[in-house]
């Protein structure tokens, strides 16, 4: 025998052993109801065909893997997960989940007694949960199993599709109830256990919208549900939940991890730019248009942009009138405009003025310095009076500069509403600050009327110095004829 001849027959002997071998390796046993993963090999027009690692092919139907405009989403060389139905004569039969197609109550039973998830649409409310149809045969699903987290408007899942598991079969299949949050928790498990083992806080997650509240977004990362709370879900203070719909893709970081209490939080807002790294376009003076995000006792916060709030006290919401408390001149979630007063970059504080359609008396006024003024008393402290000029400044007259002096004078005197007069001692009108005196204010109008008294009374006194200085010559004159 030549050497070809031997090489030929030691090359055909080797791939024997390794086909025997091959063979020899796969299984037989598979039982109904097991969950198995392969490799699709072909595809016909009504089947697809997958290696699951038997000593057959199974086979799996073409319908559950087409989307909503029909076309096909499985591919020859794809990984599919399947439930095996039935397995007879050397034939393996699979599905994704009973219900793709239609069914009947005894593949419904298989399902229940194998443990096979079924595939079933929403087709309304009923009296404790929904109407379920799964492959044409209807079921139940109470309220409390349709989702770990109940949606709160019960209809909003009408006409969706969802995986089921069948929890009780009664009555040959017309009492059948279904659960779907068992299969979530299920899934939530084998999630965490996956999870433990890679994520951490920091890391950046993809994955869709599994429900929204008013208090945050629940979204599913690989089976386990992590929530984004309302506060992480952008810069804003004002962020909306109701922006976000299920079944949509989100990308938030890790913020913390509690395996202890099965919770991980994520946020959105991690991912997103620091606003004050842009402060430069803002400067005093400018003019912005925002949003009240919140408001206290001195005043209101606006927003300028997502993660960038001002400051409007009370004190710079009129230039005329007192504004007793915010709410008298701005309102929450309106848009208004404001001058910016102030930016402080290292504390990240902006200062800001309302903008009103009032005329500015602090523009318009002049140097008021030394002018005197009947003023209208505001309010009343220790250190003395605040007070308004007709025209709508504000100014504060210190205690020191009141007529009156002992704790119940002032009580008395200055109740607010009470008009007094007042002196300007000083005055800032960048700063918009006025200091009065009603003590000048006295000390001027006595000096005014001292003038004045002097102004009238001069003609008649230079008279009767001159008849007197007349006379006394008139008598020296005498004397000296004499």
């Amino acid at each position: 025998m030549s050497t070809e001849q031997n090489h030929s027959k030691d090359s055909n002997e080797e791939s024997f052993a390794e086909m025997f071998e091959h063979s020899m390796s796969r299984r037989d046993d598979f039982i109904v109801g097991s969950r198995v993963e392969g490799t699709v090999v072909s595809i016909t027009g009504e089947n697809a065909f997958v290696d699951i690692q038997g000593k057959s092919e199974a086979v799996i139907g073409i319908n559950e893997f087409r989307n909503a405009d029909g076309d096909v989403s499985v591919n020859v060389g794809d990984t599919v997960a399947a439930y095996i139905v039935s397995v007879s004569g050397g034939e393996i039969h699979l599905t994704t989940g009973v219900g793709m197609g239609p069914v009947s109550p005894a593949v419904m039973e298989m399902a229940f007694r194998e443990s096979i998830p079924v595939y079933g649409v929403v087709k309304g409310v009923v009296k404790g949960g929904y109407s379920i149809s799964v492959g044409g045969i209807k079921c139940f699903c109470p309220f409390s199993q349709i989702d770990t987290h109940p949606p709160a408007d019960h209809n909003e899942l009408t006409g969706k599709s969802f995986m089921f598991k069948i929890i009780e079969y009664r009555e040959r299949g017309k009492n059948i109830i279904l659960s779907r949050s068992v299969l979530l928790e299920e899934k939530r498990r084998l999630a965490e256990d996956s999870l433990k083992k890679t994520l951490k806080p920091g890391d950046v997650v993809s994955g869709t919208v599994a429900s929204v509240r008013p208090f945050g977004v629940f979204v599913d990362i690989e089976g386990f549900e992590a929530l984004i709370p309302r506060s992480e879900l952008s810069r804003s203070r004002l962020s909306d939940t109701g922006l976000f719909r299920h079944g949509e893709t989100v990308k938030a970081a890790v913020k913390s991890i509690d395996w202890d209490a099965n919770r991980i939080t994520l946020s959105i807002k991690d991912l997103l730019p620091d606003p004050w790294e842009g402060i430069g376009k803002y400067e005093v003076g400018q003019t912005i248009n925002g949003r009240v995000v919140n408001i206290i006792k001195n005043g209101a916060f606006v927003e300028i942009e997502p993660g960038m709030d001002g400051f409007i006290p009370v004190s710079r919401m009129s230039h005329v009138k007192k504004i007793h408390k915010p709410e008298e001149a701005v309102t929450p979630g309106s848009w208004i405009k404001a001058t910016i007063t102030g930016i402080n970059r290292g504390e990240h504080k902006i200062s800001l003025e309302l903008v009103s359609d009032e005329n500015d008396p602090w523009k318009e006024s002049g140097d008021l310095t030394g002018h005197v003024s009947i003023v209208n008393v505001e309010s009343l402290t220790q250190s003395g009076l605040h007070v308004r000029l007709q025209n709508g400044m504000s100014g504060f007259i210190p205690r020191s500069e009141l007529k009156a002096k002992t704790d119940s004078e002032i009580q008395k005197h200055y109740v607010p509403g009470t008009q007094i007069q007042a002196a300007v001692l000083s005055m800032s009108q960048e700063n918009r600050k006025l200091v009065l005196s009603e003590a000048r204010a006295r000390e001027m109008e006595e000096s005014k009327d001292f003038e004045n008294f002097i102004k009238r009374e001069s003609p008649s006194q230079t008279a009767t110095l001159g008849n007197m200085l007349e006379g006394k010559f008139k008598d020296i004159r005498e004397k000296m004829d004499k």
